[in-house]
């Protein structure tokens, strides 16, 4: 879908995203993942590399970017849609640990009376 959406764009800056789901599905499996931490630091990272590409005339420092993501609060360059990702993500991804991590007792639950008849 980002693909066909962005094309190169996503494509150049595809591990942002990939880094994000890799997260998110460690977060699921039973991984020490805090929600709210990886998607502040998904949205620090999307706003560095938009900030550059927005601006590829010019040539950041690291610690100007750094900068730049510390004020993403009070310049909200996204709008509300990171406060409102949080909160859809957090609801749906707690959903789906406590699914798995069911699935997982079930499955072992289901083993051990199979071990015993």
């Amino acid at each position: 879908m980002f693909v066909r959406t962005y094309g190169m764009l996503y494509m150049q800056n595809s591990e942002v995203f990939q880094d994000l789901f890799t997260e998110l599905k460690r977060y699921y499996t039973g991984g020490n993942v805090n929600l709210e931490e990886m998607l502040n630091d998904f949205w620090a990272r999307l706003l560095e590399r938009m900030f550059q590409l927005i601006n590829p005339q010019y040539h950041f420092t690291e610690d100007y970017l750094e900068c730049v993501s510390k004020y993403t609060d009070q310049l909200k360059p996204f709008g509300d849609v990171p406060r409102k990702l949080k909160v859809q993500v957090t609801r749906a991804f707690i959903a789906a640990r406590t699914f798995v991590q069911g699935l997982t007792v079930g499955r072992e639950v289901a083993n051990r009376v199979s071990k015993v008849i």
